[in-house]
């Protein structure tokens, strides 16, 4: 075999493995982790100051067993809208928002939820201040 012919073999080889890879990036999907990517960037300076304002009180308690991830309102905190989003990074589809229901407990049962790890952001009010707590789980 020549030089042209291992040349032209060699060109041929890289761009298979060229096309290759764009075949395969094509058939991923790559979601934004929220959709309001650039409106939650401007609104990030109140996410801080909500975060901060919950480290201010006592916070919402959080227990993973095997059937349910248990959500407990301290006894002592007045809390009304109360909100538990459980965030799934690679998928926005399995994003699901529960509400605390007058109650001072939230039991989500983890048949709802598909295995894997989440990002919680639970969003409250404690008289005018609004508050996030963001947590890590995995279900």
């Amino acid at each position: 075999m020549n030089w042209g012919k291992g040349l032209t073999v060699a060109m041929i080889l890289f761009m298979g493995f060229i096309i290759y890879l764009t075949v395969i990036k094509l058939q991923k999907t790559s979601d934004l982790e929220v959709e309001n990517y650039y409106e939650r960037e401007i609104n990030y300076e109140q996410e801080i100051q909500a975060q901060r304002n919950a480290n201010m009180f006592e916070k919402i308690m959080i227990k993973n067993d095997d059937e349910f991830v248990v959500f407990t309102i301290p006894e002592d905190v007045d809390m009304s809208k109360a909100k538990v989003l459980f965030i799934r990074p690679n998928d926005k589809n399995l994003d699901k928002p529960f509400y605390f229901e007058s109650t001072k407990m939230l039991l989500v049962c983890k048949d709802e939820l598909q295995a894997g790890k989440y990002k919680l952001e639970i969003s409250y009010r404690i008289g005018s201040k609004e508050c996030l707590q963001k947590e890590e789980i995995i279900v």
